[in-house]
């Protein structure tokens, strides 16, 4: 399972509504929000409901907000990361389902955190 501070793998995904989100057209533009869950949750989840709602907040930093019940690798599935323009992962959650994920607003709050990282200051800290 992937963890903070790797970096997200390349992927070609379909989302839920029917789309198709490449990482490559997202990598190095902007930042990422990736939710997976299963086929079943992907129909009956409250969860994806209350994504949909926060979408506007979600999207506001910059951000790609990718949904797929499609395998990601290392990518927990209920879970969701979140990574920066770059690719390094700044937040992972998982859950035994959609339901325990973390809500809009917190996620929200994640995104306001990567958003405001400098890189170049990351750099020098390390």
């Amino acid at each position: 399972m992937l963890e903070r501070g790797d970096r997200v793998p390349h992927f070609d995904v379909t989302t839920l509504d029917g789309g198709r989100a490449r990482y490559n057209e997202v990598w190095q533009r902007k930042n990422l929000l990736l939710v997976s869950i299963s086929d079943a949750e992907a129909s009956e989840s409250g969860y994806v409901a209350r994504l949909s709602a926060g979408r506007p907040a979600l999207t506001a930093h910059d951000t790609a907000l990718v949904v797929t019940t499609d395998h990601v690798d290392g990518v927990p599935r209920p879970g969701i990361v979140i990574a920066d323009r770059w690719g390094e992962i700044h937040f992972v959650a998982h859950a035994p389902a959609a339901a325990g994920l973390p809500d809009p607003d917190e996620l929200t709050g994640w995104l306001r955190y990567v958003q405001q990282q400098c890189p170049e200051c990351e750099g020098e800290a390390r």
